[in-house]
């Protein structure tokens, strides 16, 4: 070979080595792509152990202990005011003064009448008197034979008109006397007066303003005892009124202080209804003290009210309850156009929803719902009828029509599905809550075989954690989310 052609040769090794390289790595990157991604991870949290307390979360408004409208019971022209927003007052201290002109006319007119009516009784007397005594000498003259029988009657008459006239006249003295005691209480009243001691929370009025109360008497002054303690009214919807009492605890927080948490109690559930936009609620009064008098009258109070508290109990997180695992999707098979397909899940009977619950999370394929299909079908009527006794009788009936229906359906299921009932059947015969409003539920542990069903009983909540009874302990990990996406599978009948 000569020397101009080993370059070449060596070129031409050079330019295959690199071709080789590069399938090489676009192999690699064909394989890459091709790999499967792994499962996305699970979210997790563990099983606690402690205190639970179960709130019921509503608005309120914040008020003074004890509110005082004080109104004018007489119509005229305000002359002064002497208390403004914000005094404190006593009971019986002037806060305003109508111009008293017209009701002082009016007292010395009815003082004229009394003086007036008892002139007229000291005449009436004076008349009564002398009749009294004319009678007294007829008498005396027809006894005696000078005067008939006639004209003494005459006298006597006379006698008793005068007698009479006297008590009219005494009436009409009485009746003036009242007049006149209400004309000086009307009087009194051109003076506003404090009812109560307290803080001067509303002024309605301005000097020279025209009070008119002939029909109604207008409010002038609002005044609220002191601010030492002041109640929360707080309405609550009717979903959650049920579990509210008397002497339960209350926090709650207002705008102006959202950091800081108050303090009060339940005095009283009031059983009238409030209906608002077709959503009815129950007012719910509360009792707070008011510590550096920082609440006031019109706030609005975010309220949390304690139902209960309990103590060294297991909770777990609500998410953990809420999620199961992703069941494969079967494509369901395709017919013409108009074709009617089967539903997996027909008419409700007794049992039906915690049955479901059950067959919901075996993941049956399309075969498996065709035949649990037929199997509800005789299981509709027979729980129908088991339930008609009704109490408790009525719930083992119910429940033994379930679990023949279930053993129908495992003789369906593949090993994993059987296992995977083995562990939620307890689901399928809760057909209502215990005495102690436990419900029956599931959860899921973290096993390096993937998660396991754990049935659990469900208890109260606070929102974000949740009472459980059933074979857990504290720290456990249990699935609160996460995991694979359920995968499209295509199947046929």
């Amino acid at each position: 070979m000569t020397s101009a052609a080993r370059p070449n040769w060596r070129r031409r090794a050079l330019y295959v080595l690199g071709g080789l390289a590069v399938l090489a790595l676009a192999g690699a990157g064909l394989r890459s792509c091709r790999s499967e991604p792994e499962a996305p991870p699970y979210r997790t949290a563990q099983v606690e152990s402690g205190a639970l307390v179960q709130t019921v979360s509503a608005s309120g408004v914040i008020e003074a202990l004890v509110t005082v409208e004080v109104g004018s019971q007489i119509s005229g022209q305000i002359k002064s005011i002497t208390a403004d927003f914000n005094d404190r007052v006593k009971a019986g201290q002037v806060l305003a003064e109508l111009d008293p002109q017209t009701y002082e006319s009016r007292l010395r007119l009815g003082q004229a009448d009394v003086a007036a009516g008892e002139a007229a009784v000291r005449q009436a007397e004076a008349q009564a008197q002398q009749a009294r005594q004319e009678l007294s000498r007829r008498k005396s003259l027809a006894a005696q034979g000078y005067l008939s029988q006639a004209a003494l009657e005459a006298v006597e008459a006379q006698a008793r008109t005068s007698a009479a006239a006297l008590e009219a006249a005494k009436a009409r003295v009485q009746q003036s006397r009242a007049s006149l005691r209400t004309t000086e209480v009307d009087l009194s009243r051109t003076r506003i007066i404090a009812p109560i001691d307290g803080i001067v929370v509303l002024r309605a009025i301005e000097p020279g303003q025209t009070v008119a109360a002939s029909f109604q008497a207008p409010v002038l002054f609002r005044i609220a005892r002191d601010f030492d303690r002041v109640k929360v009214k707080i309405s609550v919807d009717e979903a959650d009124i049920g579990g509210v009492k008397e002497g339960q605890a209350v926090t709650f927080s207002v705008d102006a202080y959202p950091d800081q948490v108050f303090e009060g109690i339940v005095t009283q559930v009031r059983k009238q209804p409030v209906t608002e936009q077709n959503v009815v609620a129950y007012t719910v009064m509360a009792e707070a003290a008011n510590t550096g008098g920082k609440l006031l009258p019109g706030m609005t109070a975010n309220a949390d009210i304690v139902i209960q508290r309990r103590e060294g109990v297991l909770k777990v997180p609500v998410a953990a309850l809420r999620w199961t695992p992703p069941p494969q999707v079967q494509a369901a098979p395709r017919g013409p156009p108009g074709t009617p397909t089967r539903s997996d899940f027909g008419p409700a009977f007794p049992g039906s929803v915690a049955v479901q619950k059950v067959v919901g999370q075996l993941g049956l394929d399309p075969r498996q719902k065709k035949a649990w299909a037929d199997i509800q079908t005789e299981l509709r009527v027979q729980a129908t009828a088991a339930a008609a006794p009704g109490g408790e009788a009525g719930r083992k009936a119910v429940a033994e029509v379930v679990n023949k229906s279930l053993s129908q359906l495992e003789a369906r299921l593949d090993e994993r599905q059987k296992t995977r009932l083995k562990v939620l059947r307890p689901l399928a015969f809760e057909l209502g809550p215990d005495p102690a409003g436990f419900i029956a539920g599931s959860v899921y542990r973290q096993t390096p075989d993937g998660p396991q069903p754990v049935v659990v009983q469900v208890g109260p909540t606070d929102g974000a954690m949740t009472e459980v009874r059933g074979p857990l302990k504290a720290g456990e990990t249990l699935i609160v989310g996460g995991g694979p996406k359920p995968k499209m599978r295509v199947g046929a009948d």
